[in-house]
């Protein structure tokens, strides 16, 4: 029943968030934040969080993502997990194209982009929250130990925040492109780790009831 609620609640702030972009009534805040941010862009510590910002990027996500299916296939000898991961990816990619098409927010004028294409949500943002939360889910799921669960959560959090903040600096996104993009993608993330309980749990019956059948 959480779970519905919560996804109730990102859906309805989703929305909302769309609603405002749609009528312009927070680009000036938007604005602001983005020069802002850009100003500082080129400051030595903040070049080292651009670096760290390339995992959400195309050639980030996608090396990533072989290297995790490649890790859980070795460790857990199943095509599940690294298979769901894959379509996680695939699904989310294609879901934000679309959302980016139907939307079609342009990307901030202050600042000449190397990217090209629409800018809500982010990608970055929205892929990379699917790819490194199902990664953070799985090995806490696979975890044998309490005490590595809450550091792997804590760092692929991090990681998160940190994607979230090199789109803000790099000046390719507005504020509430990141929040669209972390809606988005945890609204996926959702349904994906559902979808994963959901199989097992049919797994794990059928397995029962052929023991049982024996």
């Amino acid at each position: 029943m959480k779970k519905l609620y919560v996804v109730l609640l990102l859906l309805f702030a989703l929305f909302g968030l769309i609603l405002v972009i749609k009528t312009n009534a927070i680009n000036r805040f938007d604005t602001m934040i983005g020069k802002g941010l850009y100003s500082i862009h080129d400051q030595p510590f903040f070049v080292l969080i651009n670096w760290v910002g390339k995992l959400g990027s195309t050639a980030g996500i996608i090396s990533v993502l072989f290297l995790a299916m490649l890790l859980f296939l070795i460790l857990k000898k199943s095509i599940l997990a690294p298979l769901l991961l894959f379509l996680s990816v695939l699904l989310g990619n294609i879901g934000n194209k679309l959302l980016k098409a139907i939307i079609g927010r342009e990307r901030p004028s202050f600042v000449l982009h190397m990217e090209d294409g629409f800018t809500f949500p982010s990608g970055h943002v929205m892929v990379g929250l699917i790819l490194y939360g199902m990664i953070a889910y799985y090995l806490v799921k696979f975890s044998r130990h309490e005490t590595t669960r809450q550091p792997i959560i804590i760092g692929a959090s991090l990681l998160l925040l940190l994607i979230g903040f090199s789109r803000l600096i790099e000046g390719e996104h507005f504020f509430t492109d990141v929040i669209g993009g972390v809606i988005t993608g945890g609204l996926m993330l959702i349904g994906f780790i559902s979808i994963d309980k959901f199989v097992h749990s049919k797994l794990e019956r059928r397995k029962i009831n052929q023991d049982a059948a024996m």
